[in-house]
């Protein structure tokens, strides 16, 4: 009966918070997910910026050889970054803006860095810049450790659920065993 009355409060509280997330998630219009990612890639990852006439929109994306990479309408585009540090830390992840109608990295100061065709050089850069890459455990031994911890904390709590319903069935069952001994020690012959 107790265990019925954990899991719908669980419930109650898991419905709230997927609720308030996605509520959130459409407030910020996309930005919220993204922000996510780029948050739990431990640095691999970086907010793109991009920067056009109307309105800002935020793109994940990362550095490699020198080239801010992202993922453009299925596309995959390279700029070449600039020898000055291009990137800003907020909200505890880096960011680089790109202006998107001269298709460079922005410093700053918000001055364009280099104009080009965007379109051309992320081609050029596609066949240049291909090779096989080197896989990284660092992502699967998270996942290992975040596995771990998970089966460490379901199996603690089972155990002390069992340890819970065996100590108050033996608190239930004292009164019948006091009653049992003392019809015991009065039948007893001395």
């Amino acid at each position: 009966m107790v265990l019925g009355e954990i899991l719908t409060q669980t419930a109650y509280y898991a419905v709230v918070l997927v609720l308030s997330i996605g509520v959130v998630a459409l407030l910020l219009r996309g930005f919220f997910w993204k922000y996510i990612k780029v948050k739990t890639s431990f640095g691999k990852y970086v907010m793109v910026k991009m920067r056009t006439t109307l309105r800002d929109y935020f793109i994940v994306g990362w550095v490699e050889d020198g080239f801010l990479i992202y993922k453009r309408k299925k596309e995959l585009h390279k700029i070449s970054l600039p020898k000055e540090n291009a990137f800003y830390r907020t909200l505890g992840v880096n960011w680089v803006d790109v202006d998107e109608a001269k298709g460079a990295v922005c410093k700053v100061s918000y001055e364009a860095v280099s104009g080009h065709d965007l379109e051309t050089e992320s081609q050029l850069l596609t066949r240049a810049l291909t090779r096989p890459s080197v896989a990284d455990n660092r992502e699967r031994l998270i996942l290992i450790l975040i596995f771990v911890v998970l089966i460490a904390v379901l199996a603690s709590a089972g155990i002390g659920y069992s340890n819970y319903v065996l100590n108050k069935n033996i608190v239930n069952q004292l009164p019948a065993l006091a009653t049992a001994m003392k019809a015991t020690a009065s039948n007893v012959i001395i």
